[in-house]
């Protein structure tokens, strides 16, 4: 699979970034360690992109184990996931209402890409 990030797109992203934050397109799936909620296997589940700080254990990653080379860098993902998406993508920002957009040659895949950073909680 090929992900491509736009100019614009890696602009919004890098605004929220920190140094050495993990970039994760995560499908909530309720698989993993950022599912919100019970309910996160809902009718209507989705893609997201989330930042994730580097101090984050590596161990609790383990369901993100593919690796997409991107102009950003590494972005992590679930394999699980990769079914769900063409083997061409490319994460942009619509021009009319500036929301960072999940797309493929056959579409709109996820209209507005929530971008979430994830706080450690010191337990």
């Amino acid at each position: 699979m090929e992900l491509h990030i736009s100019e614009e797109a890696q602009d919004v992203i890098e605004k929220e970034r920190q140094t050495g934050d993990w970039l994760l397109l995560d499908f909530e799936d309720a698989i993993g360690p950022f599912t919100e909620s019970a309910v996160s296997c809902q009718l209507y589940p989705n893609f997201r992109l989330l930042l994730v700080p580097q101090a984050f254990p590596a161990e609790k990653l383990v369901d993100y184990d593919a690796k997409l080379e991107t102009e950003m860098g590494t972005v992590l993902m679930k394999t699980t996931s990769q079914m769900l998406l063409d083997k061409k993508v490319e994460i942009v920002v619509e021009p009319s209402y500036k929301r960072i957009q999940l797309r493929s040659d056959s579409g709109i895949l996820a209209a507005n890409l929530p971008l979430k950073r994830i706080e450690i909680k010191n337990d």
